[in-house]
């Protein structure tokens, strides 16, 4: 299971993990501010902080990436953080906002938060499986194996044309497809027809050398998807080594290349 189904939205695991650990360090501030006024709004500012200061450490690390479209630094929803940076801004606005005689409340409370998160973690899903031995279709309708990938890393990618994250996700991915000759990329239209997908490529102007027509959706049963986009990373043997559930960065797509490199 890679996240939480609500309906139609999908809560990728990794952030269902922050969000619950969060709540627990809030709550147990709230609990230890009946006592202490202080604590409940400095818990809210420090979350506040920390949120901020680990986007922004996260796109700092990265500027190479983030400097050819600024705008995408704006792009929280896509969940990529540092928490090391924030970690740093919240500790330091605590040291200057709190008494040094509640810092042990404080302490008490984020380590709540930080059990919780490990108590997810270790729960969290893992990649297992391999390359399904499906039969895609180009847009020539020509049948392509999907065996015919095994010999290099692969990135699979399911999407669709009426799925806005998809849509944003596409054009970074193709390019970056084009800049790794070393990776096979294959992007799979998931239960649409060919007229579809070819019209929203030309109106976008993007190239059609990696698309691929999934018509049955059988890639998203055979993978267990449980929402759309999810990019999957296979190795050189087919093997997955990861899925990304979600609208994935340039700069996470990236960290996953390098993993599939070693």
């Amino acid at each position: 299971m890679d996240g939480l189904v609500l309906g139609p939205l999908v809560l990728p695991w990794s952030r269902l993990q922050v969000a619950l650990g969060l709540l627990v360090f809030l709550g147990a501030a709230w609990a230890l501010g009946r006592r202490h006024p202080i604590l409940w709004p400095w818990a809210q500012n420090a979350v506040l902080l920390g949120l901020l200061g680990a986007r922004l450490g996260f796109v700092l690390e990265h500027w190479p990436v983030y400097a050819r479209d600024p705008l995408a630094a704006l792009y929280v929803w896509q969940g990529v953080f540092s928490p090391f940076w924030g970690i740093l801004l919240a500790g330091g606005y605590t040291l200057r906002r709190l008494p040094k005689g509640l810092w042990p409340y404080a302490l008490l409370a984020s380590l709540l938060g930080v059990l919780a998160l490990a108590a997810l973690w270790q729960g969290r899903p893992r990649a297992e499986g391999s390359l399904p031995g499906l039969t895609l279709y180009t847009l020539g309708g020509s049948p392509v194996s999907l065996e015919a990938f095994k010999g290099k890393p692969l990135v699979l990618n399911l999407w669709a044309t009426w799925c806005p994250p998809c849509r944003r996700e596409l054009p970074m991915m193709l390019r970056v497809a084009g800049e790794t000759p070393g990776v096979g990329f294959a992007f799979a239209s998931q239960g649409e027809t060919r007229e579809a997908v070819r019209l929203f490529l030309d109106q976008n102007r993007l190239e059609a050398t990696w698309v691929l027509l999934d018509p049955g959706a059988s890639l998203s049963q055979a993978l267990k998807a449980q929402g759309l986009p999810t990019t999957f990373f296979f190795d050189r043997e087919g093997r997955l080594v990861a899925r990304h559930l979600g609208e994935i960065s340039e700069a996470v797509l990236l960290g996953y290349l390098r993993m599939l490199a070693r």
